[in-house]
This record gives C-alpha cells, sequence and structure tokens, in this order.
C-alpha cells in the first residue's frame, strides 16, 4: 500500500512538472535585433527590427529609440508583423549621426512582460 501512495505521488509530482514546464519558458526573449546591439553604422537605419524567440502581443508590446540626450525620436508606433508574429518592426525618421538607445517591452501570449535596451552608432 506505502510502495503504491509513494507511486502515485511520483507519478503526479512528474506530471505537474511536464505540464508546467512550457508555461516556464513561455517569456518572449529577444533573439535578434537590427541594427545589432553595439553596432557602428555608416548609413542610419530606416527602421528597428527586433526578432524574438515565440510571437510578441501587439496591444502590448513597444520599440522606443532615444537620442544621446534621451529624447524618443520615434514618431509611429512599433508593429508586429502579421505573416510572422516573431518579429516586431519600428520605422524610424532619418537619423543624424550620433548614438542611440534601443528600449523594448515584449509581451508573450503567457502575459509576461520582458524588457530590455541596446545601443547603436551612427558615422
Amino acid at each position: 500500500m506505502m510502495k503504491r501512495l509513494h507511486t502515485l505521488s511520483l507519478a503526479a509530482m512528474l506530471a505537474a512538472g511536464a505540464l508546467a514546464s512550457p508555461l516556464a519558458a513561455a517569456h518572449a526573449a529577444l533573439k535578434n535585433s537590427n541594427p545589432a546591439a553595439n553596432a557602428v553604422l555608416e548609413q542610419a537605419p530606416r527602421e528597428i527590427v527586433l526578432t524574438f524567440n515565440e510571437k510578441v502581443e501587439p496591444a502590448f508590446s513597444s520599440i522606443a529609440v532615444l537620442e544621446a540626450g534621451g529624447k524618443d525620436i520615434a514618431a509611429g508606433k512599433a508593429q508586429v508583423d502579421a505573416a510572422n508574429p516573431l518579429l516586431m518592426k519600428l520605422e524610424l525618421p532619418a537619423l543624424a549621426a550620433g548614438a542611440y538607445s534601443v528600449r523594448w517591452v515584449a509581451v508573450g501570449p503567457d502575459g509576461h512582460r520582458r524588457t530590455g535596451q541596446f545601443g547603436f552608432t551612427v558615422k
């Protein structure tokens, strides 16, 4: 009887762990950016493109681009690519030479909010 109870308890714990694992790993994480972090560019980019490990929710996700003084320079709102919801893009106005900071917020299907930032420089 005791061995059977122990086996059932172990099986229940393993099942709970297997069900919880996908939920625990379901946070949108940045995989790639264009421009890349710390890039020094000859030409100013026309857009910021961020690639995540899972789809991001458009209503709760964003990209901001700030100049060295901290002023937000982007005129529009970031868009999640309808054909590939792993991509979030932000069109940029013409950028002058200087250092810029990209700040992003990504919310995955699980509702967890992730944030990050990186910089790039235009020569």
